[in-house]
């Protein structure tokens, strides 16, 4: 009878690897990925450390003595120093030096656009050779504006200072007071000097190269010949482990087919004899049933009792498929005993048990069971010992799966085969970078400095160097130095004796203030006097005077109200009012001086009446007349811009001898002019100008003069002098005088300060300053023009001129220095005379 096999998928041979994939999975955690260090390393190997390591650490360096001599060695045995001194001003006189100034300001006013001169940038066109340098001062004024000053001074190194294989390092630096303030370092080196320093970024750059990145460690520092030779033993060994289950399961199948084949004909001829003796036995029993039926006897159930012995081939069916269910029985009773099996030995590794051969303990007692499931006369024992795994799980040959290498796989093998010694000296490169770098590159580039360059050694170096520099308030001086200090490329060093100090004294437009004027000088004079012009409007030829026609009103309010503050709030006493009157070149001339003194005359008795009618005013009030105006006239016509024949009617005023013939020939030659002039020039002619005469009180001297100190202007005046010009000038704001306009020219506010200076009193100071603000107005005509009359003012003025660089440059561009002593000198005399 032929057996049902169900056909399962395999998984002896996995569970027979789980023990050994168990151990390679502790392995790969307990080793370390290509991060680690290589200390980390050796301790998972333990004590297996290389011989030639520990080789290598009783390796000892020999101490070196170098007896060379140091390449500074003559700069110790020479005198020589580097040294800074004050530029010289060509053509200006032994001990005069001055800085050449630019200055920018926070508020400018320009009063005429010009285009300053940009910033400069300090570049290698500045350096230069020169054969001679002749100093002959320590010391010097500087200009301060803007709160601000320029220092500049020349940086000369002789030539014996100087060498190929060396850099000097010049570091000058401010001193003010207590505080010292570095500037930019000036650096010189040597072409050999220069060439070192940049090979030895050279070798740095190299030596970083060279060392390799981690995220490069996989194509870089593993063994890819091993790697190949582990890949192709696992290969190997996939293949071998195919190779054996392939076989063993080829085997089976043929041991199972011709055991089958047997089995299948032992159970054919069983099943055809069985089958024979029952049919051959039915038939007998027929046969008797039939005989026993002829001879009349019962034969109810003779035929059953008769094959009761025999099998039925229905039976025999039924067994058969009893059979095959009691084998599919068998497999699932295996996977359930597998499955458990397989839970256990797990179980087991978690609890840290041994798990070798626990699989395969606990699978064994499914044999013990698999006994009693087995066909009559069946048992494990008939099973080879070699295919009782493959029955027990019913494997069939497409069950059989290979491996093969996967990425996982080779990322693993790779692992183990890193270069560890080469990873070593990588990791101590890369360790050690940064005390290469101050090993390799001793000499870094310098940074920060105003010059760094490589020079020639065989001549005196020269560099001009200016800086400008804030000033405090009360700052007067401030003072230079400069430190210096070679370094050879075999790293001698030779530190220089400190240089001279320059001393700068700071001058400042704010050291011209006017101390007089702290005290306010008043002159009280005892006879004052005040004079108006009014506009009284007449009628045509007429002299009566009406004070409601057109706006006589409000022109005689003006004297009136005049008088009243005088003689009310002035408590000034009247001495006399003079009104003088002319008219228009309306009508006849004779005329018109009648007129005028009619006009007068009403004019008087009017405000007569207006201001009491009593004797004492009438007294007051003087008249006088004049006529036509001809002087008004022609000066009024000079300021017309509309008049094309103005000059020639000028003429004819100049020369009439006729008055009125002359108005005639006017009105003839140019009647469009002479319209202009009747329409808005003979209604200014029709006045009044009133001179008003008057005493103060009490007063038997004519002039008395008051002094008033001002405490607050002398404060004023310091805050001017220690630069903190907008406190200066919240003060000074009250009183619009010398001072104040200093102030303004100091902030840069030109144009207020044109605007109060041309209101002042000419002398030394203001012309001095309208020099200046016609020089940053681009006016350099007028501010020559300003500054020689300062010098004839203010002799001292042509002295100072070289203390402020604005007029200093006027001076020199145009070499007016000689003009200006000669101006002073001038002035001198004609004092001199006076006296």
């Amino acid at each position: 009878m032929k057996k049902l096999v169900i056909k399962l998928f395999s998984r002896v041979s996995i569970l027979s690897l789980l023990p050994l994939s168990i151990v390679m999975v502790t392995i790969m955690f307990s080793c370390k990925t290509s991060n680690s260090s290589v200390k980390e390393i050796q301790i998972l190997r333990g004590k297996q450390v290389d011989f030639e390591y520990e080789q290598q650490k009783k390796i000892s360096v020999k101490v070196p003595k170098d007896k060379g001599e140091a390449m500074t060695k003559d700069l110790f045995l020479q005198s020589k120093r580097p040294n800074i001194e004050l530029p010289r001003i060509e053509g200006a006189e032994g001990g005069i030096a001055v800085v050449s100034e630019q200055v920018t300001f926070t508020n400018p006013e320009v009063i005429t656009r010009s285009t300053p001169e940009g910033n400069k940038v300090t570049n290698l066109n500045e350096v230069q050779h020169l054969n001679e340098v002749v100093v002959t001062a320590k010391s010097r004024f500087t200009p301060e504006q803007n709160g601000r000053v320029n220092v500049d001074f020349i940086i000369k190194v002789p030539k014996e200072l100087l060498s190929t294989n060396w850099r000097v390092t010049l570091s000058p630096k401010l001193l003010h007071n207590d505080s010292v303030v570095p500037l930019k370092n000036v650096v010189v080196k040597g072409q050999n000097f220069y060439d070192q320093q940049k090979q030895s970024y050279a070798d740095y750059d190299e030596y970083m190269k060279s060392i390799i990145r981690e995220s490069d460690y996989d194509s870089v520092f593993v063994d890819y010949k091993g790697v190949r030779e582990d890949i192709s033993f696992q290969q190997e060994f996939y293949y071998d482990q195919y190779h054996k289950e392939w076989r063993r399961q080829k085997n089976y199948e043929t041991w199972k087919s011709a055991k089958d084949d047997v089995e299948a004909l032992s159970e054919a001829k069983q099943v055809g004899y069985d089958r024979k003796v029952y049919y051959e036995n039915a038939r007998k029993a027929r046969q008797r049933a039939m005989k026993e039926l002829a001879k009349g006897k019962d034969t109810t159930g003779l035929f059953a009792k008769y094959m009761k012995n025999f099998v039925k081939p229905e039976d025999i069916e039924k067994g058969r498929i009893k059979v095959e269910q009691r084998e599919d029985y068998r497999l699932d009773l295996f996977k359930e005993y597998s499955r458990k099996a397989k839970e256990m030995t797990l179980k087991d590794w978690v609890n840290g048990k041994d798990t070798a051969g626990a699989y395969m303990r606990y699978i064994r007692s499914f044999d013990k069971n698999l006994k009693n499931m087995m066909l009559d006369g069946e048992d494990m024992k008939n099973i080879p010992q070699e295919f009782r795994d493959i029955y027990r799980s019913g494997r069939s040959m497409d069950q059989i799966t290979n491996q093969s290498i996967s990425d996982k796989d080779s990322i693993e093998i790779a692992k183990h085969r890193y270069l560890f010694e080469d990873i070593a000296l990588n990791d101590m490169k890369r360790e050690r970078q940064d005390a290469k770098k101050n090993e390799m590159i001793i000499f870094p580039y310098e940074q920060n400095t105003r010059l760094d360059t490589v020079i020639q050694t065989d001549r005196d170096f020269v560099f001009y160097y200016k800086q400008d520099y804030p000033v405090s308030p009360g700052m007067k001086r401030l003072r230079l130095v400069m430190n210096s200090q070679v370094d050879a490329v075999d790293r001698s060093r030779y530190i220089q004796p400190q240089s001279d100090t320059l001393s700068y004294f700071i001058s400042s437009l704010s050291q011209l203030v006017d101390s007089s004027l702290i005290v306010k000088t008043t002159t009280i004079h005892r006879d004052v006097y005040n004079t108006m012009v009014i506009y009284p409007k007449f009628q045509l030829g007429r002299t009566n005077f009406n004070v409601n026609y057109k706006d006589n009103k409000e022109q005689t309010s003006k004297l009136i109200d005049s008088y009243k503050t005088f003689t009310g709030e002035g408590n000034l006493l009247m001495d006399s009012i003079v009104l003088r009157v002319s008219t228009s070149l309306d009508g006849e001339y004779e005329k018109n001086i009648e007129l005028s003194m009619k006009r007068a005359d009403a004019l008087k008795a009017f405000f007569v009446k207006a201001l009491g009618g009593t004797p004492e005013v009438e007294n007051i009030f003087k008249t006088r007349y004049s006529g036509e105006d001809w002087n008004t006239l022609a000066r009024l016509i000079v300021r017309r811009t509309d008049m094309p024949n103005k000059s020639q009617i000028l003429d004819m005023l100049t020369q009439a001898v006729n008055p009125d013939q002359c108005e005639k020939d006017i009105k003839k030659d140019y009647p469009a002019d002479y319209k202009i002039i009747v329409d808005s020039i003979y209604p200014m002619l029709n006045k009044a100008e009133v001179i008003i005469n008057m005493t103060r009180p009490g007063m038997t001297e004519e002039i008395t003069v008051n002094r008033e100190d001002r405490p607050e202007y002398a404060q004023a005046l310091k805050y001017l002098q220690d630069r903190e010009y907008w406190k200066a000038l919240d003060i000074l704001g009250n009183y619009p005088d010398y001072n104040t306009a200093l102030c303004l020219v100091c902030m840069g506010y030109n144009a207020k300060a044109l605007e109060l200076l041309e209101s002042l009193k000419q002398t030394g100071n203001t012309e001095y300053l309208l020099a200046i603000l016609s020089i940053r107005s681009g006016n350099d005509d007028e501010a020559i023009n300003h500054l020689i009359k300062a010098c004839e003012l203010d002799p001292s003025k042509a002295y100072r001129a070289p203390l402020d660089p604005e007029v200093a440059t006027l001076v020199n561009k145009y070499n007016l220095q000689n003009r200006l002593i000669s101006a002073s000198s001038a002035s001198d005399i004609v004092t001199g005379e006076e006296e």
